[in-house]
């Protein structure tokens, strides 16, 4: 069997679920490509005294071996999040069940939901963009306008270790009339340490460690008003 279990964002946030299903398996992987590694790993092991191997994003793309591993044991693969909101871990999912392996999710927080923090309705959140370090694809701006056509929000998730004010110079770059568009940072949401920052894109500038995420406002109702007078 396979169990695709969330870390969430900070330590102490794998449910109670999760950690049966550690406890329980034979073999533990896990992978942090997808977002920092903000979970201490150490600590896991020792709570669950179960022994956890990383793997890297090639060996979770390229080879099967957390499926094989699930054909003769019962297997648990760690995903920082929610496990499925990665295509990559929907598609082991999906290849496990064609093999006739038992999937079982277990969900945990994820910036789909912590981005709540900020004060804006997460139902008026549009099509999420991710901004990567080197690359500027124009569909992200695309993505944008159709977002702000029908007056929604926009969350920008960042490359691993991409600072929100270096993403912010290279929005404006690409599309120069979001300089002044009013904006959101989240920092290390969940952490102790969170914190937002509440502005014109132009200005915004993060006051800490990645990892990092932008939201673009869109069309805002009264009390999401009041709730960013705050920041």
């Amino acid at each position: 069997m396979l169990h695709l279990v969330g870390l969430g964002l900070d330590d102490g946030e794998v449910t109670e679920k999760g950690i049966e299903a550690i406890k329980g398996s034979e073999k533990i992987f896990a992978e942090f490509y997808t977002n920092t590694e903000t979970v201490d790993i150490a600590a896991l092991e020792e709570k669950t005294g179960k022994s956890i191997e990383k793997l890297s994003r090639k060996e979770v793309e390229q080879k099967d071996q957390i499926i094989e591993s699930a054909k003769e044991r019962d297997t648990v693969f760690l995903v920082s999040g929610d496990p499925l909101t990665a295509t990559t871990h929907y598609d082991i999912k999906h290849r496990a069940e064609q093999k006739g392996i038992d999937v079982e999710v277990v969900h945990a927080p994820s910036i789909f939901t912590s981005v709540a923090e900020t004060g804006l309705n997460v139902y008026k959140f549009g099509r999420t963009v991710t901004l990567p370090e080197h690359a500027s694809p124009e569909s992200i701006i695309d993505h944008v306008e159709k977002n702000d056509s029908v007056g929604l929000h926009t969350l920008v998730l960042l490359d691993i270790n991409y600072d929100a004010g270096d993403a912010a110079e290279k929005l404006i770059d690409m599309s120069p009339e979001l300089k002044n568009r009013e904006a959101v940072i989240l920092e290390r949401a969940n952490a102790q340490d969170q914190n937002i920052v509440h502005g014109e894109l132009g200005d915004l500038s993060p006051e800490g460690e990645t990892p990092h995420c932008i939201v673009l406002v869109g069309e805002k109702s009264h009390k999401e008003e009041e709730n960013l007078e705050a920041y």
